[in-house]
């Protein structure tokens, strides 16, 4: 199934050539819309579930983003090769001065890519809540992966007095929506269910930093086993509110130093920010 998509993903960019050429677009032009659709199928062969929509989503967006240098100096393979490297290097933390490398493994084609230092920019998302869940006017977006560092009570609002919607047994992982303040938005399937106090989670990497078992994932826990989650399941709710939020997000500039199998030198600057799906998108 998987190779049948990217088949016919790329099916799909080889016909966008043909129609791009009868419509007159030149190829550096054609390289940007290319460049999204190879980007969206190297994302598409990687992760499983939600991370493989993210990686598809990654990909395309930075696969339109290089398209447009790549359609003028490299060929397909190296197109998505690059591609998929720069997407590695946005899914790590910010290291300013740090580029990775990357080399065609038949072109003699090379490339560094780095990152600038990271700023925040404030923009409006739309937030999916489960009904009870108060929505707060503003937060700094994670869309992280966290994980709980004990049971905890999950509470209606960021608030210690708040109500409890329900609680989450220990070791449970979750999508980390955003914070405000002390607290931290608890999100499943992309709804935030409940807001739970920082001093008991922890991001991902760390738990695994620390070589802890395995998380159970709330996206894909029974729900309705348990008590204590029954309030997560968003199946039985009929209609979820979306507010507007003021998001605080992450912004990047990125770097790539290209240097084609000719030698020809080419340089790209971007900046990119990180998105409320947990993508990062060009700006």
């Amino acid at each position: 199934m998987r190779k049948k998509f990217v088949a016919s993903i790329l099916a799909i960019a080889i016909a966008t050539t043909t129609g791009c050429a009868q419509l007159g677009i030149n190829k550096q032009q054609a390289g940007t819309i290319i460049g999204g659709l190879a980007g969206a199928a190297v994302g598409a062969t990687m992760g499983k579930g939600s991370g493989k929509i993210v990686a598809v989503l990654i990909a395309g967006g930075i696969g339109s983003y290089l398209g447009n240098r790549i359609g003028r100096n490299l060929d397909e393979k190296d197109q998505q090769a690059l591609v998929l490297r720069t997407q590695e290097l946005l899914s790590q933390p910010a290291v300013t001065g740090s580029p990775i490398s990357w080399a065609s493994d038949h072109s003699g084609a090379t490339a560094q890519i780095s990152q600038g230092k990271e700023f925040t920019k404030t923009k409006m998302v739309e937030v999916k809540h489960a009904p009870k869940i108060q929505a707060v006017p503003s937060m700094r977006l994670i869309n992280e992966p966290y994980v709980t560092k004990s049971s905890l009570n999950v509470r209606a609002a960021p608030d210690q007095k708040a109500d409890k919607v329900g609680g989450l047994p220990a070791n449970t992982e979750f999508t980390a929506v955003g914070s405000t303040g002390n607290w931290v938005l608890v999100g499943r399937k992309g709804v935030t269910v409940g807001y739970v106090h920082k001093s008991y989670v922890q991001p991902k990497a760390q738990a695994v930093a620390k070589r802890a078992a395995p998380a159970v994932n709330l996206d894909e826990m029974d729900v309705t086993a348990r008590k204590e989650t029954q309030a997560f399941d968003l199946d039985s709710i009929q209609s979820l509110p979306t507010q507007q939020i003021a998001a605080e997000t992450a912004c990047r500039p990125v770097t790539v130093s290209l240097k084609s199998a000719s030698g020809q030198p080419e340089q790209e600057q971007n900046t990119f920010c990180k998105q409320s799906n947990g993508t990062w998108e060009l700006i």
